[in-house]
């Protein structure tokens, strides 16, 4: 048994007390002789927070160190070699300091184990070389520390100095400012940062890391892996999708927008297992392109090479003219003829144009009639001459019929005489 000191139930206060060996008893129960130390101990509060730590020892008596060394104040407990607990001056409340050279110097600090020390007010150290340097900081665990105010470092070499930091685990450490680890070298170096899993590290600011070996670097960053090993998030419901949405997305939504871009796309593209597109095929002119970019290229090609070939044939077209209301040959300023025009239809309502060849028949009969009414011009001139001579003739036979006729008529008169005359010399 330790010869310094033991533990004994009090019946009077319902709690454990720690009192020297040499102390007496006096009557029974509540008639003990008073104790050199009086150090209530509730096993239920050492879990809850320093505070309730601290002012467990807070009692109003005037404190005994069977081994200890107090320096000031009142309600202090100092149990073990070389053990320290120092109240600040001048004002009652205490510390307490529990194991061999541990040191409670802080306002309403307890150190509990070997070489603890809990040097921040209202701060608790519990553990073989555990230091709660913090205000109000716990540190549970060999060698854990607990540096920054409000800080919790629970774990052997566990680590919190960060400001309302907790480090959780085996050598887990914790230095930004309210940041978390939890696990075997967790680490959360970053402000507000999170590190869950075995050498997890959250080093950006308001970085979280989450499993084994995930690393937070950037700000405001959430790792599952690192550079070497990744892993996958399932089981993630469908997230917004919209201008302001900052919501996760799933596979299937991913490749619900592939298809998409694969369905507008057409050129037979698709979308494979993985999420990627199938490149579309497109046919332009004699090329086949896999990219819309070179589609459009080729494409972009080909019409400015059928502009400038439209533009050349321009002076070769048949072109309307507004200014005349009709069809111009015209080609380069220059009038030119249309060839190659079937025959059109000859008639008196056509609106068919016609052709050389029509036209070249139509003027040979035009210069046969032409030829032809010469002919027949020549002719009825000849016919007016001679029909003017045979006039003349009709009239020279009239006036010698005339002159014909008289002389027949004298003849007849002379006939006449001489019938008569003949008559006379017959009757004579």
């Amino acid at each position: 048994m330790n010869r310094i000191f033991r533990v004994l139930w009090n019946a009077a206060t319902g709690t454990f007390v720690v009192t020297s060996e040499t102390a007496k008893s006096r009557g029974k129960k509540s008639g003990r002789r008073k104790l050199a130390v009086s150090a209530l101990i509730s096993l239920s509060s050492i879990m809850v927070s320093a505070d309730a730590l601290a002012n467990a020892g807070n009692d109003t008596g005037d404190g005994v160190t069977p081994t200890g060394t107090q320096t000031g104040g009142k309600g202090w407990i100092a149990i073990g070699t070389d053990a320290t607990a120092n109240t600040y001056t001048n004002v009652d409340g205490a510390s307490a300091a529990m194991g061999y050279k541990a040191s409670a110097m802080g306002k309403w600090s307890t150190a509990i184990g070997s070489y603890s020390q809990s040097t921040g007010d209202s701060s608790l150290a519990l553990g073989v070389k555990s230091v709660s340097a913090g205000d109000r900081a716990i540190a549970m665990g060999a060698s854990s520390s607990a540096s920054g105010s409000y800080s919790m470092a629970m774990g052997v070499y566990a680590n919190s100095s960060g400001a309302k930091s907790v480090a959780l685990g085996y050598k887990s450490v914790a230095s930004g400012a309210t940041s978390s680890a939890l696990g075997y070298q967790a680490t959360a170096s970053g402000d507000d940062s999170a590190a869950f899993g075995n050498g997890a590290k959250a080093i950006g600011t308001n970085s979280v890391a989450l499993g084994s070996g995930s690393i937070a670097q950037e700000d405001n960053s959430v790792a599952v892996g690192n550079s070497t090993t990744q892993r996958q998030i399932t089981y993630v419901a469908k997230g917004d999708i919209n201008s302001t949405s900052t919501d996760a997305v799933t596979g299937a939504q991913i490749y619900s927008l592939s298809q998409s871009v694969a369905d507008r796309l057409g050129g037979g593209a698709s979308v494979n297992s993985d999420g990627t597109v199938n490149a579309p095929l497109y046919e332009v002119g004699t090329g086949i392109y896999n990219n819309v970019g070179s589609a459009l290229s080729a494409l972009n090609t080909s019409i400015t090479n059928t502009e400038a070939s439209v533009a050349g044939l321009a002076e070769d077209a048949l072109l309307w003219d507004d200014s005349t209301s009709a069809f111009s040959a015209s080609h380069t300023g220059n009038a030119s003829k249309i060839t190659n025009l079937t025959a059109g239809t000859l008639a008196a309502d056509s609106t068919d144009a016609v052709n050389g060849s029509q036209l070249f028949d139509t003027n040979e009969k035009v210069d046969q009639n032409t030829a032809d009414i010469a002919t027949n011009t020549d002719s009825i001139n000849q016919n007016t001459a001679d029909i003017t001579a045979n006039t003349d003739s009709i009239n020279q036979n009239t006036t010698d019929i005339a002159a014909n006729t008289t002389s027949i008529n004298q003849n007849t008169t002379d006939i006449a005489a001489n019938t008569t005359n003949i008559n006379s010399l017959s009757d004579s």
